[in-house]
């Protein structure tokens, strides 16, 4: 299979760039990556061997535009699959012959893997027991074949507003399309977490400014007290009903 990799990046250091970089190089299946400035581009990485697409302003809406104009641009490559991979995060060195295997297993035109939980300076936590199948599969875990691919717009069709829980409005646009999706229960994505919680559930102090998932819950306050007539505009955008 021919898989592209799309990393949008934004802010983040060059260190941290190359890691993410390393892990899709190290990948024992053959892939290509794309990395997408999102209106701050790291000169250098148009010198590694990626695709890079620079957009010259920031969407603020976290990575979802960069998304997907990356995956709009490997879909027009004749790619055979597209994932995900932000900017902090890893991929174990199987992970894509892990989703590959699935897919040709199952014939899910979505597979998903686990991920591990890291320290923001990479330091394992433990493995991630948070995962459902449509509601809490991280970007960086979605691997889309071609039967999937009439979605992938939705990531710069949502609403900035939803941006906090892209994870879970594309999860739910998977199930209301009836997309068959398996899921791989070996970790094979490393997540670096900046949320308090996956602290304190280790009876760790959370570092400095530490997500509380605030803007998760104000995502979903700002749906629920939206007029219908703005949910109803929201859902011809998408062409289905959140």
């Amino acid at each position: 299979m021919h898989v592209g990799i799309i990393t949008p990046y934004f802010r983040e250091t060059l260190d941290m760039l190359r890691n993410c970089h390393q892990s899709v190089r190290k990948q024992t299946h053959p892939c290509e990556h794309f990395m997408v400035a999102d209106g701050f581009p790291q000169t250098e990485i148009s010198n590694w061997a990626v695709q890079h697409i620079v957009l010259a302003k920031s969407h603020a809406d976290a990575g979802n535009t960069p998304r997907a104009i990356g995956s709009l641009s490997a879909m027009n490559q004749d790619f055979d699959a597209i994932a995900y991979l932000d900017a902090d995060n890893w991929y174990y060195p199987n992970h894509l012959d892990a989703m590959i295997k699935l897919h040709q297993q199952t014939g899910a035109a979505v597979c998903t893997a686990s991920r591990t939980i890291h320290r923001l300076d990479g330091s394992l936590i433990g493995a991630d027991g948070e995962y459902d199948k449509y509601n809490l599969v991280d970007t960086s875990c979605f691997f889309f074949t071609r039967h999937a691919f009439r979605l992938l717009p939705a990531w710069a069709m949502m609403p900035a507003q939803l941006s906090p829980v892209c994870d879970r409005v594309v999860g739910n646009l998977i199930r209301l399309l009836g997309l068959p999706c398996a899921h791989n229960r070996e970790p094979t994505v490393a997540f670096r977490t900046n949320y308090a919680f996956h602290y304190r559930g280790i009876g760790e102090t959370p570092p400095p400014g530490a997500k509380t998932g605030d803007d998760v819950e104000t995502a979903r306050k700002w749906w629920s007290t939206l007029p219908q007539e703005r949910q109803d505009y929201w859902h011809r955008q998408l062409g289905l009903r959140l």
